[in-house]
């Protein structure tokens, strides 16, 4: 059995590779842009790629986290009854837009074929492998930041 609090400690250890890999590329690049003639390349594939793969790992690994600790504590039932705000939009096949919630957000991220980063706009962008049912998903960071910070009180 997995003890909540270990849990909630990996959680939060992700979601902190999550949202610095969000807000600190973009500083990094002008940085870079600023200070670095040349190719760099291996610095620039740091920056770009690495930082990236780690980023979505700790997006599928925190998603994996947060449904085990949904599974013991009902997680997801008690943002329904506190009326919690959605995480974002879910783009379905059929063409309409719905919104995002808890439950539906870890299993978008765990189905997802991949992930766009979207540094400006602060939002993670979920692929679908197929098209059938969904085509992609939208995830406010600013919204995941409120619902990680409110797993944790």
């Amino acid at each position: 059995m997995h003890k909540n609090s270990e849990i909630m400690s990996l959680i939060h250890e992700n979601f902190w590779t999550i949202i610095s890999f969000m807000t600190a590329k973009p500083v990094i690049i002008d940085i870079m842009n600023n200070n670095f003639q040349g190719e760099w390349k291996t610095l620039r594939n740091t920056i770009h790629d690495q930082a990236e793969v780690k980023a979505d790992r700790a997006l599928l690994e925190m998603a994996t986290q947060l449904r085990i600790l949904d599974d013991v504590e009902g997680i997801n039932d008690l943002f329904i009854a506190m009326d919690a705000p959605s995480l974002g939009t879910v783009n379905q096949s059929d063409g309409k837009n719905t919104e995002l919630y808890f439950r539906d957000m870890t299993n978008k991220i765990i189905h997802a074929a991949q992930y766009h980063w979207n540094h400006e706009e602060r939002k993670i962008t979920c692929q679908a492998k197929k098209h059938d049912k969904w085509i992609e998903a939208e995830i406010d960071m600013v919204r995941l930041m409120y619902i990680v910070g409110k797993i944790s009180t």
